[in-house]
C-alpha cells in the first residue's frame, strides 16, 4: 500500500477540554473520536460527522452514537473547524477526543489498485 502524509494539528489543553464538554453537550455521549467529511450534494457543501464512544460491552470496542441528521452534523462540524481555522476542510479529518489531536484522514490505495506490480 502507498504511504502518505497525514497532517496533524493538536489542540491546547483548555481547547482539549471545552472540546471534550462540547462534544459531551452535543451528542449526549462522552466521546472518543470524531469523524469529518464534506460531501456536496443538492450543489451545497455538507457536513457529515460520525461520532464514536467507547462500548459499555467491550472497552477495547467502539461504538457509532447517532447523530441528529443535519442539526448536530453541522454544529460538531463547525465546532472543530472554528477549533482548528488551519486544517484543510476540503479533506476528511479524525478528532482524538481524549488526545485533542486532528488528522487529515488519508485513505491509502493498494498498488495493485494503482496499477502497480503485485
Amino acid at each position: 500500500m502507498t504511504t502518505a502524509t497525514r497532517t496533524r494539528h493538536a489542540a491546547e489543553p483548555l481547547t482539549r477540554n471545552a472540546l471534550r464538554a462540547e462534544l459531551l453537550r452535543i451528542t449526549g455521549s462522552t466521546l472518543v473520536e470524531v469523524r469529518i467529511t464534506r460531501p456536496r450534494w443538492d450543489d451545497r457543501l455538507h457536513w457529515v460527522a460520525m461520532a464514536l464512544a467507547v462500548s459499555r460491552r467491550s472497552p477495547a470496542t467502539r461504538r457509532e452514537v447517532p447523530l441528529a441528521e443535519g442539526g448536530q452534523h453541522r454544529e460538531i462540524g463547525l465546532l472543530l473547524r472554528d477549533a482548528f481555522p488551519h486544517a484543510d476542510w476540503s479533506a476528511a479529518q479524525d478528532y482524538d477526543v481524549v488526545g485533542g489531536i486532528l488528522t487529515e484522514h488519508v485513505t491509502r490505495v493498494p498498488a495493485c489498485l494503482r496499477g502497480d506490480e503485485l
